[in-house]
């Protein structure tokens, strides 16, 4: 098939070069570290399609508005917050990668609640630090979080959080699901709306985020939702670190010693994730952090890219794309 007068632009390394010779059937492609300051500003106004990763800094609000001709954006990535839709047109089309590393962020969600539930990191500290003897007690035996027949809420039932779920029946829990679109899973109980999610909140041992990161989730997890929750819940987050509120969430921990929180993901500084934390979370017991793995342990498997790629390709067929989202949940969200 020779390639139409599409324009694309691939922002990202993570694109492999069989991916670029399949999507050169179908379209010019331009590699952006291939190209010069010049020659990126020349290129611009006939682009009409971006395959990104994380946003690339050369993309500045000026040139995406000397972008006359753009009209698809496809993420590598499972959300979409990291796009800047303020300064995008309205026709232009954004999909995300919705599904592409649902198996794999839901596997590690478990080791996290894991973890969490059993003490592992805090445990394993003891030792290290030689605080710890072999003891066979009731006392010691009651640190240990039994999940067998307890409720697992799970805040967002996509993907990931789906499933998260099919592992919890696996665990003998109970799953409860706070999702904003109308959903029906077999043994899933459903919540929905403000007091929906007190309810399950007020409910759950457990709680997964799995949530998209908009302006209507932004901070979801704030002072008052935490303080609704089990004095003893584990709360796990897999998804954005700005679901949570940053100092809600130390305060709380702080509070409540037996409250754990266990997170992949990190809060953002100058408009990208960081590691920096404006309190010391990680002088806390109850705090289990890891450096966001779980979505590359996925995007190590490929298949984020092909799904990405094959989107990417029903766009440049004149075919409707997969999983569009509403910019106008976007437009207002963290970090813009």
């Amino acid at each position: 098939m020779a390639p139409t007068n599409h324009n694309l632009l691939v922002c990202t390394d993570v694109v492999d070069d069989k991916s670029v010779r399949i999507l050169s059937k179908y379209s010019k492609v331009y590699k952006l570290a291939d190209l010069e300051e010049e020659r990126l500003d020349e290129l611009l106004p006939s682009i009409d399609s971006v395959l990104v990763f994380s946003w690339p800094h050369q993309l500045t609000s000026d040139r995406l508005q000397r972008m006359t001709n753009l009209r698809f954006i496809q993420s590598i990535l499972a959300g979409v917050n990291h796009i800047p839709f303020p300064s995008l047109n309205s026709n232009v089309i954004v999909s995300s990668n919705a599904g592409a590393y649902s198996e794999e962020v839901a596997e590690y969600a478990w080791a996290l609640l894991l973890s969490a539930a059993k003490r592992v990191v805090e445990l394993h500290v003891s030792l290290r630090e030689q605080k710890w003897t072999l003891k066979r007690t009731l006392d010691e035996g009651s640190e240990i979080t039994i999940l067998r027949e307890r409720i697992l809420g799970i805040l967002g039932f996509g993907g990931i959080g789906s499933m998260v779920g099919r592992i919890a029946r696996g665990f003998g829990m109970q799953v409860y699901a706070y999702s904003r679109k109308k959903s029906t899973a077999k043994g899933v109980e459903f919540f929905a709306g403000a007091s929906g999610l007190t309810e399950l909140l007020k409910k759950s041992d457990a709680v997964v985020l799995a949530l998209p990161l908009t302006s209507q989730t932004a901070r979801i997890m704030n002072a008052e939702r935490l303080s609704v929750m089990k004095k003893d819940a584990i709360l796990v987050n897999v998804a954005r670190g700005e679901l949570v509120d940053e100092k809600a969430m130390y305060d709380h921990l702080v509070a409540n010693p037996n409250f754990r929180y266990a997170t992949d993901v990190w809060w953002y500084r100058e408009s990208r994730e960081s590691l920096k934390t404006d309190y010391p979370f990680l002088s806390l017991p109850n705090f289990i952090g890891t450096p966001h793995v779980s979505g590359p342990s996925g995007l190590a498997t490929g298949r984020p890219v092909q799904l990405a790629v094959e989107n990417t390709i029903r766009f440049l067929r004149g075919l409707k794309p997969r999983n569009i989202v509403n910019p106008e949940d976007y437009k207002t969200s963290y970090p813009y």
